[in-house]
């Protein structure tokens, strides 16, 4: 008898170990998010979109087959990408259209949220999230860095991501009650400034004229609006004379001409041209909003030729 209780003693507690459990667990992954190049003097707003690839894994048999994921993205709003001391505002949103800005049961807004469900076949089930940034318009004085394309970025890492996951069967928790960790998804956001110019013009009119025996004087203007930091200059060409040093105003039906020039200044001391034929070009730097430069024009004292409209059809060029 002695011996079939010992053997029976060894059967209960064989029968007793547990089978080794298999962890239940989430993690995410994200990809960087790139606006490309931006032109912050467009005005427009800039937009692009990332990922977030999220898996979780349950053990073969379980009786929660579901996980509630909460991708938590810390930090201020708006957000910056930064160059330096240098800032661009944007944001990044759980929907494409803007309205819900990504945040963090830990700094009180509300972080991306999403339900996985155990395959019938397999253990691991794996949901990509799509991120929507967006670049805020207005912000023309945003700038460049040593008058070329510059780089401005933001990183989130350990103490700005964080996943928080619970497996349940009935009754999805809230982000606020899950405790449970499942580590960080670093990931950057950037965008490339580029240097870049946009350009108007306003005639300019000669008064009418009966005799050409003193000279005549109007302004026009020109309007440039250059990247903040972004050096730029103006060129205007020769015209119909397609001499810079000698323009001419051709008579309406032609048959005629009157001479004159354009000047970058007041006193008509400085022709303004393409920096041939001692002409010289109206330069400037940038600062994200429009800048305008009165254009000086003189028809000299001249033999008066026959009446009628005089033209003439320039091209201002900038460069930057």
């Amino acid at each position: 008898m002695k011996g079939v209780v010992l053997t029976l003693l060894i059967l209960v507690a064989t029968l007793a170990l547990p089978a080794r459990a298999q962890a239940q667990t989430c993690s995410a992954t994200a990809s960087a998010i790139n606006f490309g190049s931006v032109s912050p003097i467009t005005g427009s707003a800039v937009s692009a979109t990332g990922t977030v690839s999220v898996t979780c894994t349950w053990p073969a048999i379980t009786v929660t087959p579901y996980a509630q994921v909460c991708l938590n993205l810390g930090g201020t709003s708006p957000r910056s990408l930064v160059n330096g001391t240098n800032a661009m505002q944007y944001n990044l949103y759980q929907d494409a259209a803007h309205s819900l800005v990504w945040g963090s049961i830990y700094y009180g807004t509300p972080p991306i949220s999403l339900t996985l469900t155990k395959p019938a076949a397999g253990t691991s089930a794996t949901q990509n999230v799509t991120v929507y940034g967006q670049i805020a318009g207005s912000q023309p004085t945003v700038p460049t860095v040593s008058n070329s394309s510059t780089a401005y970025s933001q990183t989130f890492g350990g103490n700005t991501t964080s996943l928080n996951y619970a497996f349940y069967l009935f009754g999805a928790p809230s982000c606020a009650s899950i405790t449970t960790n499942g580590g960080t998804f670093p990931f950057s956001v950037s965008a490339t400034e580029i240097n870049n110019c946009n350009i108007s013009a306003t005639n300019l009119g000669f008064a009418t004229a009966s005799v050409l025996t003193s000279p005549v004087t109007a302004t026009g203007s020109i309007t440039a609006q250059c990247t903040n930091g972004d050096a730029w200059r103006i060129a205007l060409n020769g015209g119909s004379s397609g001499n810079v040093a000698a323009r001419t105003m051709q008579r309406s039906g032609g048959g005629a001409a009157v001479t004159y020039q354009l000047y970058t200044d007041a006193a008509h001391a400085s022709a303004w041209g393409d920096g041939t034929s001692g002409t010289a070009m109206a330069t400037g730097t940038g600062t994200g909003n429009p800048q305008t430069v009165t254009v000086y024009g003189v028809v000299p004292a001249q033999a008066t030729p026959a009446p009628g409209g005089y033209s003439d059809t320039i091209t201002a060029t900038i460069s930057f």
